[in-house]
């Protein structure tokens, strides 16, 4: 069951919309054309990160020789290509997390890494831009997550403590910005981050295989609160 809350804030790439996908061919593809390997462990290391920490992250990996303007450029025009031609699919489970938290009247936002213009684009081709009138994106603040800015700037925007927010995530980057803010942070994985082990766990009051079972605990949770 789930401590009491008064409202959710909700990550977006991997834990709503299935984008990680099309980043990474993005950026495996680009890597290959400029000479680089791009390996499943960096595009792990990758995951849930902001702009400017795939930046460094990617210019640690590839040394000297690497131009990230000229990989971004690349592989942005990939991706937009990409997702135009096949749109991008939301998360299992999302119809349902959304029918809850409109029918217990729950308030909700996205918090998301990415910067706006990408959130935007994104929620539009999977058909959900009009459930999220309310971003707190990158370019809202000074620092993204692992950082807490984010999920503070969200609270704020909400007129709530941290500490009566969910904030659910699917990324390491993601449970540690909310664990700093103070919100109660809440995992969606399908378990692909076991290999974090105690620096997850330990941060958690909560962890679900799929959006949809964190629904139905929402559900309950309300529930017994209004007993």
């Amino acid at each position: 069951m789930l401590p009491p809350f008064r409202a959710v804030i909700l990550d977006l790439d991997g834990l709503l919309l299935d984008t990680e996908p099309t980043y990474r061919r993005a950026w495996r593809q680009t890597a290959a054309e400029l000479g680089f390997d791009f390996t499943e462990d960096l595009a792990r290391r990758l995951e849930g990160q902001s702009i400017d920490a795939v930046a460094r992250i990617l210019s640690d990996a590839f040394g000297p020789g690497f131009d990230f303007e000229t990989f971004h450029r690349l592989s942005a025009r990939r991706w937009h290509q990409w997702v135009e031609a096949h749109g991008i699919p939301v998360k299992p489970g999302y119809g349902r997390l959304m029918e809850v938290l409109r029918r217990r009247r729950i308030p909700y936002l996205l918090a998301t890494n990415s910067q706006r213009r990408y959130a935007v684009k994104c929620l539009t081709l999977a058909g959900i831009a009009a459930d999220f009138p309310v971003i707190v994106s990158r370019d809202d603040v000074t620092a993204g997550k692992p950082e807490p800015e984010i999920y503070l700037r969200a609270c704020e925007t909400l007129a709530l403590p941290p500490a009566q927010c969910l904030a659910v995530e699917d990324s390491l980057p993601g449970i540690l910005a909310a664990h700093r803010a103070g919100t109660q942070p809440v995992l969606v994985t399908d378990g692909n981050l076991d290999r974090h082990g105690d620096a997850l766990e330990n941060r958690l009051v909560a962890r679900y295989p799929s959006l949809e079972r964190l629904a139905d605990c929402l559900d309950r949770t309300i529930t017994r609160y209004l007993r």
